[in-house]
């Protein structure tokens, strides 16, 4: 069909569609759009995007309709490894977590600081070498641009990706990344609520430092989230690498904000970041 070794259909949707193709001896992930504009937007952030979470760019061409070439990303899509393991334990969690923030603080700190806005366990491949992987940018944006469309997935998505006349922000990331923790913790979706989203709702014995953060990712209220996803990676790497008699220092604060009714709004931070 497109003069490839090997070529075959994996996924399609309302952009088009997705082959697997393989030319001399290498795979790679070959993205056929409707859209010359749409494919345009996705191979520059593809480019722009030099994070080993995110695909390598390969090329990008036209020959009737509007192509992609890029690394073809081998593995077990995670909304699958997750409901398999019901659920991964923190140190593994912790580890995917630290991955997913790291690649999309990245993201949001390059030039013209770019919104993901579609963060789901849906959107991320595990690979057979342990590492994990996101697969797509297709809803991807600038910062100045997202007040200008709806994009995301209802449900993991921020509501305000959804609401016309509301401020989308990096903070809008954050959100559904606190979404995807508790789903990864849990081995369930996050539940629909208009409050922030707790780990109490999921049993015992889940870390309070690691409720707080998802608690603060997730409130309803922007300027009552994280900022930012660098900050949020910045809490994982403190928790990660302290020692165990700092840990439960970390266990007995949380802890403390956690008893207060009010402790997803017990840190307004800045926009100053944005600006």
């Amino acid at each position: 069909m497109f003069g490839y070794d090997e070529e075959k259909l994996i996924g399609s949707g309302s952009f088009g569609n997705v082959y697997r193709v393989k030319s001399k001896g290498e795979y790679y992930a070959l993205k056929e759009m409707n859209d010359k504009a749409m494919r345009d937007r996705e191979a520059a952030f593809l480019k722009l995007s030099d994070h080993p979470l995110f695909p390598k760019f390969i090329d990008s061409y036209d020959e009737g309709k509007f192509f992609i070439l890029e690394e073809y990303i081998w593995g077990t899509p995670f909304d699958e490894c997750i409901k398999r393991r019901g659920g991964f334990g923190q140190p593994e969690c912790m580890r995917f977590a630290i991955s997913i923030a790291d690649g999309i603080a990245y993201l949001q700190q390059s030039d013209g600081n770019i919104l993901f806005r579609d963060l789901k366990a849906e959107n991320l491949i595990l690979q057979p070498n342990g590492e994990i992987r996101l697969s797509d940018l297709g809803a991807a944006c600038f910062l100045e641009e997202a007040d200008r469309s709806i994009a995301g997935t209802a449900g993991s998505s921020a509501p305000e990706q959804f609401e016309k006349g509301s401020a989308q922000g990096m903070y809008s990331d954050v959100y559904a990344f606190g979404k995807l923790l508790y789903h990864m913790l849990t081995g369930s979706r996050a539940p629909k609520t208009d409050r922030s989203i707790s780990l109490n709702s999921a049993g015992e014995g889940f870390s309070a430092s690691l409720d707080l953060i998802i608690r603060q990712c997730t409130s309803p209220d922007p300027s009552l989230r994280i900022p930012d996803m660098y900050s949020v990676l910045q809490r994982l790497v403190d928790i990660a690498t302290c020692t165990p008699r700092q840990y439960k220092k970390l266990e007995k604060n949380a802890k403390k904000l956690l008893k207060d009714s009010e402790a997803s709004a017990a840190v307004t931070y800045s926009r100053n970041i944005q600006s």
